[in-house]
């Protein structure tokens, strides 16, 4: 029809005929204004493109630097933009359409399970959010591990970081967790994690201080099947609220800041969400749960569990602190962190979860192991052609000599 029209025109306007406006619009149903305007210009007018504007575009750069960051959700997003900016202008909802509309999206991977249920009360499920790095501002590179816990009826969560995943770190975690919730629950579930579990040619065998410590709190220790996900999915759930921390890469001042968004931040925003499972906000039916978890018992015989220990950073002697006396560690670790054990009359040193120096306690303000001190000079370039084992035997000796006169 409107082809047909500016034919129409076209040949009048090249034959010089006057059009008859009324008798056009008649015709072709179109507001005779517009014929005229057609005829002038010998086309249809271009039309004004409409510009579309959202309360989200002034974020738009910021969401799409966010969204690049692996391992980020929208919902991770969203609420990382809902805590830096009080006055946010949009829900979730309106975020989510905005950053369909740009082509702001996520590849998401999803892992089919079974769902299933468990009364109040019943059931802890645990696990570690593994190797995790975050950048601080100042661009230091945090490693770091969650413990992340999540009661099984109202799917409340509790995260907990911790550098190391070490037996000392699973039962300090796991203490801390039920400290958390006000009690405790008939039945814990967790997979085959190194920490408290070991696999030997027998079987599964738990840590006999772990397995000490649940049975102090009263609660029975559950050990998820091997490959399947489906028996621990609640957990396996919280954990992907983690990955809200990603947004914060390189944002955040100190280790201080980082715990305080997972231990305080995340686990609020996560909790106050409504479940895809249940639909109800987790914090909503803990105050329900609550109700049916066991008194903690005797916390002073839990404290017990807690293995005292110290952590030290290595410096280039090789030697760490203990009570006012040295002991040395490998090479390897200078500039790292390690943990100190005194257990009965030794000291066993830690870095994360490997045993890496034994010494006893020692009245000598110097103890070096003799490997560790030849490895240290071997390093050294100043020592690479001599006899680094004539030389370490003698320098032992010296310092032993001259600690033994300090002494006296």
């Amino acid at each position: 029809m409107e082809l047909n029209l500016i034919g129409e025109l076209r040949f009048m306007k090249e034959t010089g005929i006057k059009p008859n406006y009324s008798d056009l619009e008649r015709r072709y149903g179109v507001d005779r204004h517009f014929i005229k305007l057609c005829f002038e210009l010998g086309k249809v007018p271009d039309r004004k493109k409409r510009i579309y504007t959202s309360i989200w575009d002034p974020y738009e750069e910021e969401i799409r630097e966010l969204l690049r960051k692996t391992g980020t959700y929208k919902m991770s997003v969203y609420q990382y933009l809902k805590n830096k900016y009080k006055d946010l202008p949009g829900a979730y909802n309106s975020f989510k359409a905005y950053t369909r509309r740009k082509g702001i999206m996520v590849v998401k991977c999803t892992k089919a399970h079974v769902l299933f249920e468990t009364e109040p009360g019943e059931q802890l499920q645990f696990d570690w959010k593994e190797d995790l790095k975050i950048t601080l501002k100042n661009g230091e590179v945090i490693e770091f591990n969650v413990f992340s816990a999540t009661l099984g009826y109202s799917r409340e969560h509790i995260f907990i970081f911790s550098f190391y995943r070490t037996l000392d770190d699973a039962i300090r975690c796991m203490i801390e967790v039920f400290k958390r919730i006000g009690g405790v629950t008939k039945e814990a579930l967790t997979d085959n994690m190194a920490a408290i579990v070991s696999i030997t040619k027998d079987g599964k065998k738990v840590q006999p201080r772990f397995k000490a410590l649940m049975k102090d709190l009263g609660v029975k220790l559950k050990l998820a099947k091997v490959k399947s996900p489906e028996t621990k999915g609640k957990c396996e759930s919280a954990n992907r609220f983690v990955n809200w921390l990603r947004p914060y890469d390189g944002e955040l001042e100190s280790v201080d800041e980082l715990i305080d968004v997972i231990e305080n931040v995340i686990t609020s925003q996560c909790n106050t969400e409504i479940n895809q499972s249940t639909k109800i906000p987790p914090v909503t039916l803990f105050r329900k749960e609550k109700e049916y978890l066991s008194p903690i018992g005797n916390q002073s015989l839990l404290e017990t569990h807690l293995h005292e220990h110290i952590r030290v950073q290595v410096p280039s002697t090789l030697l760490v602190n203990y009570k006012g006396n040295r002991y040395s560690v490998p090479k390897d670790h200078i500039g790292g962190y390690v943990d100190i054990y005194p257990i009965n009359d030794q000291i066993y040193i830690y870095h994360r979860s490997d045993l890496i120096a034994i010494h006893n306690i020692s009245q000598s303000r110097i103890n070096y192991d003799k490997d560790h001190y030849i490895d240290g000079l071997r390093s050294s370039m100043r020592y690479a052609g001599a006899d680094i084992e004539e030389m370490a035997e003698r320098n032992l000796k010296r310092l032993a000599n001259i600690d033994k006169e300090r002494r006296l």
